[in-house]
C-alpha cells in the first residue's frame, strides 16, 4: 500500500488523556488536532511508549485549546521497516513538531492556513506578482507561479529570504525550501518552493518585473491580494521564449486555487488601536528659488522612547530631516554631507526598497526655517512615510530570533535595544501618519 493511500480519519484513534487506553502493539502513530498532523512517531510497544512520552506535557498544553487525539496504524516488528515508514509519513505530512527539539519553548502551534497566509502577505509586500498558473499535471503536482522584481544585483532577495526563515521557524507545517541560489557574484537571488494540500508555490527572481507592474490586474491566493499578469501579457511574454514545451499549458491565474478564508492575526484589538487616517499619495516638493527658506512646523513624537522629529510644511505634509533619519538608523548625529556621501547613500537606500513608489525621487539640501522659533538649518528632507519604508525595510543588524518575536507581537523593547529596532518593531502595527492626525486632531 502507497502511504499517499493512508487515510488518517478511517485509523483507530483515542483522545490523549486517554493515552494508559492504547493497545499493545507495534505501531507508527499520528497525534493530532482538529486541522493538522502534529506529531509521528513509531514504536514497538504503544501502550509503553505513551506512559512517559517526552512530548506528552507540551501536547497536554496544547490540548487545553484545541483537543488532541492520537490515532495509530498496526505494523511489523521490524525496527527498519517501522524506520523507513516514520520519514517517509514525516516527509509527506511534515508534522510541526517533528521539525522542533523538545527543549524549544514552543508556545503554540501555527495552522497550515495561516503559516500560508502570512507568508503570502509578506510577499505581497515586496511587489511579488502572480505569473502564472498551471493547471495540467501528470506527475508534477499543479503549480502557481510567483514572481518577485529585481531592482540592481540584488533587488528584495535579502528580505524575502529573511521573512521566508522566519515562517520557517514556526511550529507549522508549512515549510518553504530554497532550491536554488544564484551565486554571490549573480546577487545571491533565491528561488523558492513550498507545497500546500498537493499544490507547489513556485517563487522566482524576474528582472524587469516593474515593467508589468502598471498594466497588471489582481488576484488572489488563499485569499491574499497580489498583482498578476493578464492573459494578454502572458501571451505576449511567452511568444518571445524559444523553448515552450515545458510551459505549454501555463494560464493567467483566474479563479483563487485555494479557497480558503482569509485571517488576519494582525488586526488590533478593538479599543487598543489609533484610529487610521487614510494619507494622500505624495507629491514631490518643487525646489525653492535660490536664496529662499522653505518656512516649516515641527513636532516631536515619542515611540516607545524614540523622540522623531516630524517636520510639516505650509501644506500639510509631513518630512523627517537627515539627521534625525541618521541619528536613528546609524547612532551618528549630524553627518557630514561630503564624507557619508548623503545624497548618493540616500539614493541607493531607496534603490533597495521593494517598492518603486520613491525611485527617481530627488534628494537634495535646502534651507530649512521653523516658523515657531526662527531658527535656519540646512537639511535633505525625507518624506515621512519613505522614512517609514526606510526604517522597515533595513533589518540587516537585527537577529532572527527578535525578528520573529516582532512578527508574532511577543517584542518588549528593552533600554539596551537600538532606536531602529524600537522604531521598526512599532511601526509593524502602526503608522506615524496616523499617529500625527491623531494627537493633532
Amino acid at each position: 500500500m502507497l502511504i499517499e493511500e493512508i487515510k488518517l480519519s478511517e485509523l483507530q484513534s483515542i483522545y490523549l488523556l486517554d493515552k494508559d487506553n492504547l493497545p499493545n502493539c507495534a505501531a507508527i502513530y499520528f497525534v493530532s488536532d482538529s486541522s493538522q498532523v502534529l506529531y509521528i512517531g513509531r514504536t514497538l510497544n504503544l501502550v509503553k511508549r505513551w506512559k512517559d512520552h517526552h512530548r506528552f506535557k507540551q501536547l497536554k498544553r496544547f490540548n487545553r485549546k484545541d483537543r488532541i487525539s492520537i490515532s495509530w496504524m498496526v505494523c511489523t516488528n521490524d525496527i527498519n521497516t517501522l524506520l523507513h515508514l516514520e520519514n517517509e509519513l514525516i516527509k509527506l505530512y511534515k508534522p510541526p513538531l517533528n521539525w522542533s527539539k523538545v527543549v524549544s519553548p514552543i508556545r503554540k502551534i501555527t495552522p497550515l492556513e495561516t503559516a500560508l497566509q502570512q507568508s503570502l502577505q509578506q510577499l505581497a509586500k515586496f511587489n511579488t506578482m502572480i505569473f502564472g498558473f498551471d493547471a495540467v499535471a501528470e506527475e508534477e503536482p499543479l503549480t502557481i507561479y510567483l514572481m518577485y522584481p529585481v531592482y540592481g544585483r540584488r533587488g528584495v532577495s535579502g528580505g524575502i529570504r529573511s521573512v521566508l526563515r522566519s515562517i520557517n521557524k514556526k511550529a507549522s507545517s508549512l515549510k518553504w525550501k530554497e532550491y536554488q541560489t544564484n551565486p554571490k557574484s549573480l546577487g545571491k537571488l533565491g528561488y523558492w518552493e513550498t507545497i500546500y494540500n498537493g499544490i507547489r508555490i513556485d517563487l522566482t527572481p524576474f528582472d524587469g518585473l516593474v515593467h508589468f507592474m502598471d498594466n497588471s490586474t489582481h488576484r488572489t491566493i488563499a485569499g491574499v491580494e497580489f498583482m498578476a499578469f493578464s492573459q494578454e501579457q502572458l501571451e505576449v511574454l511567452l511568444e518571445n521564449i524559444p523553448e515552450k514545451e515545458e510551459i505549454s499549458s501555463l494560464e493567467a491565474l483566474e479563479d483563487d486555487p485555494i479557497p480558503v478564508k482569509l485571517v488576519d492575526n494582525y488586526q488590533p484589538q478593538e479599543g487598543k488601536h489609533i484610529n487610521v487616517v487614510d494619507v494622500e499619495p505624495w507629491e514631490e516638493l518643487e525646489p525653492m528659488p535660490e536664496g529662499e527658506a522653505r518656512v516649516m512646523t515641527r513636532q516631536f513624537l515619542d515611540v516607545d522612547g524614540v523622540e522623531v522629529e516630524v517636520c510639516t510644511n505650509a501644506n500639510g505634509k509631513y518630512f523627517v530631516r537627515h539627521n534625525v533619519y541618521w541619528w536613528i538608523m546609524r547612532g551618528q548625529k549630524n553627518p557630514n554631507p561630503q564624507n557619508y556621501n548623503l545624497i548618493i547613500n540616500f539614493q541607493n537606500a531607496v534603490d533597495r526598497l521593494s517598492s518603486i513608489k520613491w525611485s527617481g525621487y530627488r534628494f537634495r539640501f535646502e534651507t530649512i526655517m521653523f516658523s515657531e522659533d526662527d531658527v535656519e538649518v540646512e537639511s535633505v528632507l525625507l518624506p515621512l512615510v519613505m522614512f517609514e519604508d526606510l526604517v522597515k525595510n533595513d533589518v540587516s543588524s537585527f537577529l532572527y530570533k527578535v525578528l520573529e518575536e516582532i512578527q508574532t507581537g511577543e517584542y518588549k523593547p528593552k533600554p539596551e535595544d537600538s532606536l531602529h529596532l524600537k522604531l521598526y518593531a512599532w511601526l509593524q502595527r502602526n503608522s506615524l501618519s496616523s499617529r500625527l492626525q491623531s494627537e493633532n486632531n
